[in-house]
């Protein structure tokens, strides 16, 4: 006679067949199992944590490139600079050797004239040296076009013989370098010049 199983014990029927969970080691706990999902998820982060190192390697050598690119920069920067100072002096030395030279001579030897020949030797000289490194005088002559990018006009002249507009005259001389203004010369500038009759 079979024997009715009590529903509130977990012993497994005897005669269910030898099925049972038991007898396949399946407890119906974690242990013995291996979710597919969990490996997926497990192979996905490593995945993903291999790929954050390596941007992060990435990053990395980038920033020190980039350290290194700026002070590479800032040297480069100061020896352009060393370098730009050099040019001029070494141009302006023989100047300063020929004004030198004129400090040597006996004064009471000298005439007015040669000292102005001198003068005017070492100013040749000068702008020679200053040509060479890309300076260039703004000398404006009288009847020349006013132009108000190189040209300051300081004074309005009346004049019969020049156009008016263009200048009269120049107090000072202006620089440039290449096309940038360094200073402009100060000139004067024509106006019509006042007739009897004219309003």
């Amino acid at each position: 006679m079979w024997k009715k199983k009590d529903p509130s014990t977990n012993e497994p029927d005897a005669n269910d067949g030898g099925d049972s969970a038991a007898e396949f080691g399946d407890t119906g706990g974690p242990v013995g199992k291996i979710d597919p999902e969990e490996i997926i998820a497990h192979e996905g982060e490593s995945a993903l944590r291999a790929e954050l190192e390596d941007w992060k390697s990435k990053y990395l050598h980038a920033l020190a490139d980039y350290q290194n690119y700026q002070r590479r920069s800032l040297e480069n920067e100061r020896e352009a600079k060393r370098q730009g100072v050099i040019s001029v002096v070494s141009h302006l030395m023989g100047v300063l050797d020929n004004f030198d030279l004129a400090l040597q001579q006996d004064p009471s030897k000298a005439t007015t004239e040669q000292v102005m020949q001198g003068v005017s030797m070492v100013k040749a000289q000068m702008m020679q040296a200053l040509g060479s490194i890309g300076v260039s005088a703004i000398d404006p002559k009288p009847g020349d076009p006013f132009d108000p990018h190189r040209h300051q006009a300081i004074a309005q002249v009346p004049s019969a013989d020049l156009a008016p507009g263009t200048v009269a005259s120049c107090f000072q001389v202006g620089y440039a370098l290449g096309d940038r203004v360094l200073r402009p010369a100060k000139t004067g500038v024509t106006k019509p010049s006042d007739t009897p009759g004219e309003s």
